[in-house]
């Protein structure tokens, strides 16, 4: 296939944590020429999610990109960073040409019909301490590569309409007020910023999730997967979860499972799945782990915990958002 010709449409955006927000100074993608693609959106502040795609404002493209620089202001760490690096393309064009399945129409209760797509964004993730996550994003979203912004320096004025002729000092101070929330202010100021937080986000671990109905017949027809690094699998099919394969992947986030009558969704909390996993970890280095799905009678609500060789965890922070169906 020639690459030259391929051509795959995606608006660009930057996302970052809700507590964490941060705003674009300047920055482009750049093709294999290194002629521009497009601007990153100046979007105004970014605090949507790190695990979501922020707004597009207009800027896209769709040839491969190859290089991307990006200028930003931290809120919460009173900085500006900069990161400029090559972009792994092969791997972009192995994804989009890969793409992902979506859902067409609902046949019967055990079938999904499902139709061919692809990602459709690229998101910019930043996260405090420079990191930079870049995505693809769609139905499904992948992790393409990480990279490491540096701190750098922006004159206030270069940066917006200073009418008020602040300094450096000024302007972080009154923007931290402004653009953090008060009880993130405060645990800032007591314990200060959780950097390690997203570098745990980001580890793998190797596990699956094993359903074990009290009713034999029942299967998870198919799931939708989001995790805490910013991934999403989405409509998974019977034969693909029957395989039970153990995947790399990040800690769950919101997971949603789709039996023959009924469906749930669940939502899982980081430091107790962190905890449990790495504790497991510990104890038996480099066994796969399973998260036991295990539903009460007529699926009223859900038990979970994680089993690694002989050994059980319950786990108790998780959340039943709701079981439907019946």
């Amino acid at each position: 296939m020639n690459n030259q010709s391929e051509e795959f449409p995606y608006s660009v955006t930057v996302s970052a944590p809700e507590e964490y927000p941060v705003e674009v100074h300047e920055g482009w993608l750049l093709d294999k020429d290194k002629k521009m693609i497009c601007g990153m959106p100046k979007a105004g502040m970014a605090k949507g999610g790190f695990q979501f795609d922020g707004a597009a404002a207009g800027q896209g493209g769709s040839s491969i990109p190859y290089h991307i620089n990006l200028t930003y202001v931290a809120y919460a760490e009173k900085k500006f960073y900069s990161v400029e690096a090559d972009l792994p393309a092969d791997k972009i064009r192995a994804a989009f040409r890969k793409g992902f399945l979506v859902e067409k129409v609902t046949s019967g209760i055990e079938k999904i019909d499902l139709i061919h797509s692809t990602y459709d964004k690229f998101t910019v993730a930043l996260a405090p301490g420079g990191v930079v996550v870049v995505f693809l994003g769609g139905s499904d979203r992948i992790e393409i590569c990480r990279l490491q912004a540096k701190e750098t320096y922006v004159k206030v004025d270069d940066f917006y309409q200073n009418a008020d002729n602040e300094n450096e000092e000024q302007f972080f101070n009154s923007w931290f007020k402004i653009a953090i929330a008060d009880n993130i202010q405060t645990q800032i100021k007591q314990n200060g910023i959780p950097y390690s937080l997203w570098d745990q986000y980001l580890k793998r671990y190797n596990y699956r999730f094993t359903f074990q109905p009290y009713d034999e017949n029942d299967v998870i027809v198919t799931e939708t997967d989001r995790y805490y690094n910013g991934e999403v699998t989405g409509f998974l099919q019977p034969e693909e979860i029957a395989k039970k394969e153990y995947k790399n992947l990040s800690i769950p986030y919101n997971i949603k499972f789709y039996f023959k009558k009924y469906f749930t969704e669940i939502e899982f909390n980081d430091t107790e799945m962190l905890n449990v996993f790495d504790e497991l970890q510990n104890k038996h280095p480099g066994k796969p782990m399973d998260i036991l799905v295990v539903p009460t009678f007529m699926y009223n609500d859900f038990k979970l915990s994680v089993k690694c060789e002989d050994e059980i965890v319950p786990l108790t922070k998780y959340k039943v958002k709701g079981v439907w169906g019946g």
